[in-house]
């Protein structure tokens, strides 16, 4: 997995953490995520990695590249599957909303 600057940040956003708590996990110091993410400096292949295995700690799974390019989904382990399909149908029939 090539890890990228964008995608770094978009693994934040989409496991709703900031530069600090990736950067504890991780190891790394605050700056030097900073300045990996916006693309002012380069993190070593070793940094890298545990990066990588900080982002996948907080869910952030990595699909293969494909002609569209790299891309990034949140995983659910067994007991979140199956709560999410619990949810699904509670709730009764849906009626409807009088939202302007």
């Amino acid at each position: 997995m090539d890890l990228t600057p964008s995608l770094v940040g978009a693994a934040r956003a989409l496991a709703k953490i900031d530069r600090e708590r990736l950067a504890a996990k991780a190891g790394l110091e605050v700056g030097a995520l900073a300045g990996f993410e916006d693309g002012l400096s380069d993190l070593d292949p070793a940094a890298r990695d545990e990066l990588l295995k900080a982002i996948e700690h907080f869910g952030v799974e990595f699909l293969p590249a494909d002609d569209a390019g790299p891309g990034l989904r949140l995983k659910f382990n067994a007991q979140e599957t199956g709560q999410l399909l619990g949810w699904e149908g509670e709730g009764g029939t849906p009626g409807e909303d009088e939202v302007p």
